[in-house]
């Protein structure tokens, strides 16, 4: 079957799924081909929200795909709702991908559920922002696997990440998809081996459905580039690696959370081969543009992208403070935001030493690319955090014991949050047009990077 026959079978997306309605259509599809789809519970949340897998199909090569490994990333979600109903209308797809799939739309539910707001749309800066929950890293389920390098250890996993290990156990797969998200920029991969074969075709992916490459500076300064927006997989270790280097400190006093599930994969089948697809809800096509800017250098760029963030920053630290007398510091935006609040400087120290020792790479022309990741891309990332202020004072405003003077300053403080919120987002839609992506594209993306990871040759 050819590529573009398959991806044409997506039909259009016009919102994402809760947690709920993607159980109904597994379950729904699972009665539709009882010969051809199995159904599991392979574990539950950290609040009891059941965690169920589809296994289709027999083949010789295994994959693990799963949705949702951070909960405002549901694009995955919709990857898998959609490809499992392709293989289950198209045997002869199935049988010749050869592979035994094991698929999880959403491996942190509870998450999903508080990201809720914005699901259904409108696709806008300002709904997303102001919906937005994403768990602190010690509550992440993507990186709680166990990990253990020289002097660092973590064995605190979540439930959520217990079930993701039963089935790599169980399956030792050949293939693992995480399906992750980014939310603005371009669309990029991260992988465990150059494997040309996939390498060479992925932009093609994004070009087919016309979305930029981000071309900017990667998310994490110390990636190994395979091609244009292809990554090494970062992992744990190289993450520890890279503050031993760059910190005169013990790089144990920086990291936190554990290994990701390529770090645990490894464990189990060291030839595996793990993909990662991010890509955003927004159109940016600043993204890819590779023309230099005669005013600043790519340092500089990173620098004054560092003192915007710290103007952000400032408010949020500000806004937590007000929230700390009335909200549950347990609570799941708590957690977050308490660590969002956090001195990240040993980051930036870490950035400026490896910046300070590779002049050639930084005291060059910035690209537009990397300028619009720095100007605005980095303050974007800060302002989404404010959705959880939001949240938590809303969660507040539940009590039944607050006094007139508690309800007033946590109102006042919903009304500050959002008009931070709106005014912030207005200035980022003025230097970048507010476009939502149809999630049909979003979709044809990933599942392409599926399709070339297990053998299916692109076009």
């Amino acid at each position: 079957m050819k590529l573009q026959a398959v991806l044409d079978l997506i039909p259009e997306i016009h919102e994402f799924m809760t947690p709920e309605e993607m159980d109904e259509s597994t379950f729904a599809l699972a009665k539709q081909y009882p010969d051809i789809v199995q159904v599991d519970q392979v574990g539950e949340s950290t609040r009891n929200y059941p965690i169920y897998r589809l296994k289709i199909g027999s083949g010789q090569k295994k994959a693990l795909i799963f949705g949702c490994p951070h909960p405002n990333e549901p694009i995955g979600a919709m990857m898998i709702e959609h490809l499992a109903k392709i293989l289950c209308e198209q045997p002869a797809l199935l049988q010749e991908l050869d592979t035994t799939f094991h698929l999880i739309k959403c491996v942190d539910p509870d998450g999903v559920h508080l990201n809720e707001g914005w699901l259904k749309g409108p696709f806008t800066y300002a709904n997303y922002a102001s919906h937005f929950y994403r768990p602190a890293s010690v509550k992440q389920v993507e990186w709680t696997f166990p990990f253990h390098y020289e002097n660092y250890h973590f064995d605190e996993p979540l439930s959520e990440t217990k079930a993701i290990m039963r089935v790599i156990d169980e399956v030792k797969p050949d293939v693992l998809y995480s399906l992750h998200n980014s939310s603005f920029g371009g669309v990029y991969w991260y992988l465990t081996q150059n494997n040309s074969a996939v390498v060479d075709h992925l932009g093609a992916a994004a070009q087919r459905v016309d979305l930029p490459l981000s071309l900017g500076e990667p998310e994490m300064p110390f990636c190994k580039t395979y091609g244009d927006a292809i990554y090494q997989l970062p992992q744990s270790a190289d993450m520890y690696e890279y503050f031993k280097a760059n910190l005169d400190k013990d790089p144990a006093e920086v990291m936190k959370g554990g290994g990701c599930s390529a770090d645990y994969l490894s464990t189990q089948n060291a030839d595996a081969f793990t993909i990662i697809c991010e890509m955003p809800y927004f159109f940016c096509p600043d993204s890819n543009n590779l023309a230099p800017c005669a005013d600043m250098t790519r340092k500089e760029a990173i620098l004054k992208g560092f003192e915007i963030q710290d103007t952000y920053l400032a408010e949020l630290k500000h806004a937590y403070a007000k929230l700390q007398p009335y909200a549950d510091a347990t609570s799941s935006c708590m957690l977050a935001l308490a660590e969002r609040c956090e001195d990240h400087q040993d980051h930036r120290d870490a950035q400026r030493a490896l910046m300070d020792a590779n002049p050639s790479e930084y005291e060059v022309p910035c690209t537009i690319s990397s300028r619009f990741d720095n100007l605005i891309g980095t303050p974007w990332y800060t302002l989404i955090a404010f959705g959880m202020v939001r949240s938590a004072a809303k969660q507040a405003l539940n009590r039944s014991d607050l006094s007139e003077q508690a309800v007033h300053d946590l109102n006042k403080l919903v009304s500050k949050t959002e008009q931070f919120i709106n005014e912030k987002c207005a200035w980022i839609d003025a230097q970048v047009p507010c476009q939502p992506i149809a999630i049909r594209k979003l979709v044809s993306v990933q599942m392409e990077s599926a399709l070339l990871a297990l053998g299916m040759k692109g076009e």
